[in-house]
């Protein structure tokens, strides 16, 4: 991050969150923070560094810098703060933004707690850069979302999916559950892949996501390749019978075969996965295309559609 600190040398830096998706190869979210900071390090002090207030490890950044600093979150004490959010579904969030320039509800098409972050964040940069908040809460009512990214996606018999395929860090499969637990679905359904780059011994994780899925789900097909048992040991601590559960042995034909014939109006299913599992290739079948590929793992940088 040094080396494309320097090359960059932006006048404004933003970082949303610290978390564990470098895990392997950073080793701890500290050393993952210290590179991150590079960002504003690098920062001369007519710069703005643009920090989430709730994080405690990107707030830690505000004295690794000497440019100026405003924060945004949830919490009281940031510059542009969010109410706590309601979930229009299919349609986005509808939350309360409070900055220096007033309060003002901001309605977005995006979807599930993460998302607000970068929209306070986009909003702080947007006023220090002299848009004005309305003109800017005006524009992000037109972002779309990010493909694979929490996209809701409706399919030909009225069920809908929840597409989060892209990554799969612990915090984000929390994050989608969290989502699909609010959304009010007939039932609600998982397919959900390997855990990227967990942190400490995966068996416990495994297995207290496991749990997780089954409390808000009532039906899981689990595509993984050593874990499927720790998975169901958390399904069924978390009282889901082996019948509601499903092993796809890592084959994204077998978890659309799973799905397919039994979705109907009111279902929806929430998809996530590792990046080289591309579980969008599921999303695929389950919206009617064929699916031929039936590699377990893939480096390809390139969107199976």
């Amino acid at each position: 991050m040094a080396g494309y600190a320097r090359i960059v040398r932006s006048d404004i830096a933003v970082v949303t969150s610290v978390g564990s998706e470098h895990n392997r190869s950073l080793e701890s979210l500290e050393v993952t923070r210290d590179e991150k900071a590079h960002l504003v390090r690098v920062l001369p002090a007519s710069g703005l560094a643009v920090l989430n207030g709730d994080d405690a490890n990107v707030l830690w950044m505000r004295k690794q810098t000497r440019a100026r600093v405003r924060t945004f979150g949830f919490g009281e004490t940031n510059d542009v703060r969010a109410s706590p959010f309601v979930l229009d579904w299919r349609h986005g969030l509808r939350f309360h933004v409070s900055t220096p320039e007033g309060t003002r509800e901001a309605r977005v098409r995006l979807m599930g707690w993460p998302m607000v972050y970068p929209i306070l964040a986009a909003v702080t940069v947007a006023l220090e850069e002299g848009v004005g908040l309305d003109r800017a809460l005006e524009a992000l009512r037109t972002l779309e979302p990010t493909h694979g990214r929490l996209q809701a996606v409706p399919l030909a018999r009225g069920a809908m999916l929840l597409r989060d395929d892209i990554k799969s860090a612990q915090e984000t499969i929390e994050a989608a559950l969290d989502l699909l637990g609010q959304i009010p679905a007939k039932r609600r359904m998982v397919v959900l892949g390997d855990v990227s780059e967990p942190v400490g011994a995966q068996g416990p994780v495994y297995r207290c996501l496991g749990q997780r899925v089954v409390e808000v789900a009532s039906k899981a097909v689990f595509l993984t390749g050593n874990n499927f048992s720790a998975y169901v040991a958390g399904a069924r601590k978390g009282g889901r019978p082996p019948e509601g559960v499903v092993n796809a042995h890592g084959r994204v034909k077998l978890a659309i075969e799973a799905l397919k014939d039994e979705l109907g109006p009111g279902d929806v299913v929430l998809i996530k996965g590792r990046t080289i599992q591309h579980l969008a290739r599921v999303a695929i079948g389950l919206m009617g295309g064929q699916v031929g590929c039936e590699l377990t793992h893939c480096d390809v940088k390139l969107r199976c559609e």
